[in-house]
């Protein structure tokens, strides 16, 4: 009798170490300490390998950055249970980040249809497929309208609008969130359907007003979208600046344009285009010099852009200063002759201090070019010539 109470004794203590072995990589990998995770799951998969030691394997790897050994793990776990969907919802979304879309598709269409018969609210480790939680405890349930997104999100990559934007539509049905709304709102861009984008874009900033991704893409869309203050103070935020300051100012906004612009050069005083633009817009106002001053910064950071020659023209003209302006125009057309607005002004500058060969010629090129308001004013000053 004591040999089997020995042999009894055993394997009582081996299924204690197996299952210590596994809690504490479980409790390692919650506390982000990978290597000690991957030495006890290890540990616990040399010995009698269960589908949560697969799983949580998977997770491990996953955090190591070696998909396709988490793939293996999931793989294992499916063969031995398939009635894991949490696993093939991971192995998913390896398939589809490994541009495997197809098979991606089949696994999350797989969860949909099998979910129903799995125990919904399980506890289980999950990685949040958008980057932003990492790895976080979750139920299947709540996970049910990310499978419907990614599913979504993968008929879209195969080209499949109509497939993709019905699965984004059955996802609200279980959740709703701002990446969700974002997601939907970059198909709707795509079909072009931009009012529904936008409207769903600001649904995702009710939702959560920092969303880098959703403000920076209603700006896209949206040139009315004006940035909360502590969005463009944010240095990130900065190659958004110069968008917005552009969509300010062709919605003729000067001052909200100059406003996001200045910021824009503050988060970094080398930004040409900031300058540019910037300068644009004080032009619009009266700021003659101070729009000089920004494209001439523009001109010391680059001088291959010619079109500031044009622009350090005109504002000279607008100060009347007629001379000047002549010659930064003639600078710009000893590079390029092509833009008729050039040969325009530059022949208007000529007229107001009575040159009016020279004048004359520049209408004449501007008129060639297609400008329709050069033909009155050769009709009225150069009917001689």
């Amino acid at each position: 009798m004591k040999p089997l109470l020995r042999f009894v004794l055993l394997l009582s203590s081996y299924a204690i170490f197996s299952q210590d072995d596994f809690d504490l990589a479980r409790k390692y990998f919650s506390e982000n300490n990978i290597d000690s995770a991957r030495f006890y799951i290890n540990k616990s998969l040399r010995r009698n390998p269960q589908p949560d030691d697969y799983f949580l394997s998977g997770l491990i790897h996953e955090r190591e950055n070696k998909s396709l050994r988490a793939l293996a793990d999931y793989e294992a776990v499916v063969k031995v249970q398939p009635s894991n969907i949490e696993a093939y919802f991971q192995k998913g979304l390896i398939y589809y980040n490994s541009a495997s879309t197809e098979q991606a598709i089949k696994d999350f269409t797989y969860v949909i249809d099998h979910q129903g018969n799995s125990n919904t609210n399980a506890v289980y480790f999950g990685n949040d497929p958008f980057g932003k939680k990492g790895t976080f405890m979750t139920s299947l349930q709540s996970m049910v309208g990310t499978v419907y997104q990614y599913r979504g999100l993968a008929y879209q990559k195969l080209g499949n609008d109509t497939k993709a934007l019905e699965d984004f539509n059955k996802s609200f049905e279980f959740d709703t969130l701002a990446d969700f709304y974002i997601n939907r709102s970059q198909l709707y861009t795509k079909i072009n359907k931009e009012d529904l984008a936008i409207s769903d874009l600001k649904k995702a900033l009710e939702i959560e007003p920092e969303s880098y991704l959703a403000w920076y893409n209603l700006a896209l869309l949206d040139e009315a979208a004006q940035l909360p203050k502590y969005l463009y103070e944010d240095e990130e935020f900065s190659p958004m600046l110069n968008l917005l300051g552009a969509n300010a100012y062709e919605s003729g906004e000067y001052a909200l344009a100059s406003k996001y612009l200045t910021k824009a050069i503050e988060n970094n005083p080398e930004e040409e285009l900031a300058y540019l633009n910037r300068g644009k817009s004080l032009l619009k106002t009266g700021a003659y010099r101070q729009a000089r001053t920004d494209f001439l910064k523009a001109l010391q950071i680059n001088s291959n852009n010619t079109e500031v020659f044009f622009l350090i023209g005109n504002s000279f003209f607008y100060e009347q200063n007629f001379e000047d302006a002549i010659g930064f125009y003639e600078r710009y057309l000893s590079v390029d002759q092509g833009y008729k607005n050039v040969w325009y002004n530059a022949a208007m500058a000529y007229l107001s201090v009575d040159k009016t060969d020279r004048g004359c010629e520049c209408l004449k090129k501007s008129e060639k070019l297609g400008m329709e308001q050069a033909a009155p004013q050769i009709e009225k000053h150069c009917e001689t010539q």
